[in-house]
C-alpha cells in the first residue's frame, strides 16, 4: 500500500535530519580528538627567535685542550701561502667567518634542504658560534637570506670542503629563492686544500675529525656522525623522537675545529716526516 503524504513527509524529515551537518561543537570536538593523535615536533632547547629566523647562540673559549682565540695570532703570510690565495695575507681571522652546514643529502637541487648552517666568529676577542634552524621547509627562505646577509658582511669565509659543498648547496638553494648567493669574489679559506696537502698520506685519510684529532689533539665524545643528520631532522618534522641535540653539537664542534684547524695552519712546523702506508682516502 502506498505511502500517505503525511508518511512521506515524516520519512523525507527524517533523511533530511541524517543528511545534515553535525553541531559547530561537535566538529570541534573531531579536531580535537584528532589534534591529539598527531605528534607534535619539540625543537631542541635554548632556540629564540630573531626575527623571522629560529637560531641558537654559543660562547666558546676552548675546544680539547686549546685556547680559540690563539687562531687570531695566526701568520697571514703562511696562510696566504699554504692556501695560494695571496689574499688571505691581508685578511685578519677575527674577521672571518667560520661556517658548517648540515643538510639532507649530498647532492644539490630543489630536493635537499640546508638545514642547519653554524656560522661562528670573533666578537670583542670572544668567538661565538649562531646556528640557524629550519624548523619546516617553508621558513627556508628566510632563513637563507639572514644566512647571505650575514657572510656578506664578513671579511672571508673559513670552512673545510666548504667550497667544494657547504657553499654550493646554499648557492643552490638561494637562487631558488631570489637571493643573491654572498660567496662570489668573497675570499675563501678552504682548509680540507692545504691540510691534504701538507698531510696527505701521514693519517688514513683527511677527513676533519681525523685532522682534529691527529694535529690538535681534539677528541669528541658521545658525538653523533653527520650522516645521522637527516634521519634526525626528518623525524623531527613528523613529529617523532629526534637526535636533532647531537647534530647541533656535531655542528658546533664542526665549527670550533675550522678555528683550532685555522690556527694549526697558521703556525710554521717543521716539514712533515715521510708519509707513511694509508688507505685509499675518501672525501670528507
Amino acid at each position: 500500500m502506498s505511502e500517505s503524504l503525511r508518511e512521506r513527509l515524516a520519512r523525507l524529515r527524517r533523511e533530511d535530519e541524517r543528511a545534515s551537518p553535525p553541531p559547530a561543537s561537535s566538529v570541534r570536538e573531531r579536531l580535537a580528538r584528532r589534534a591529539a593523535r598527531v605528534p607534535v615536533a619539540i625543537p631542541p632547547e635554548r632556540l629564540v627567535q630573531e626575527g623571522t629566523v629560529l637560531a641558537r647562540r654559543t660562547a666558546a673559549e676552548r675546544h680539547g685542550g686549546l685556547v680559540l682565540c690563539d687562531a687570531l695570532s695566526a701568520d697571514r703570510a703562511l696562510l696566504a701561502r699554504e692556501a695560494r690565495d695571496e689574499r688571505i695575507a691581508d685578511l685578519d681571522p677575527a674577521h672571518a667567518l667560520y661556517l658548517d652546514t648540515e643538510t639532507t643529502g649530498l647532492s644539490g637541487g630543489s630536493g635537499t634542504y640546508v638545514w642547519l648552517v653554524g656560522l661562528g666568529a670573533f666578537e670583542a676577542g670572544r668567538f661565538e658560534v649562531w646556528q640557524g634552524f629550519l624548523p619546516e621547509p617553508a621558513q627556508e627562505q628566510a632563513l637563507l637570506a639572514h644566512v647571505a646577509e650575514r657572510i656578506r658582511a664578513a671579511a672571508y669565509v673559513v670552512s673545510f670542503f666548504g667550497k667544494s659543498f657547504d657553499r654550493h648547496r646554499l648557492e643552490d638553494k638561494m637562487r631558488m629563492h631570489g637571493i643573491e648567493p654572498p660567496f662570489a669574489e668573497k675570499p675563501h679559506l678552504d682548509l680540507y686544500w692545504p691540510l691534504r696537502r701538507r698531510y696527505r698520506g701521514h693519517f688514513g685519510d683527511c677527513r676533519l675529525r681525523t685532522l682534529e684529532s691527529q694535529l690538535c689533539g681534539v677528541e669528541r665524545e658521545d658525538d653523533l656522525p653527520g650522516s645521522f643528520a637527516p634521519a634526525a631532522w626528518f623525524d623531527f618534522l613528523h613529529g617523532r623522537p629526534h637526535r636533532l641535540e647531537g647534530v647541533f653539537q656535531h655542528n658546533l664542534d664542526d665549527v670550533k675545529s675550522l678555528v683550532t684547524l685555522l690556527a694549526h695552519l697558521g703556525r710554521e712546523l717543521p716539514s712533515p716526516s715521510a708519509p707513511r702506508a694509508s688507505s685509499e682516502e675518501t672525501l670528507p
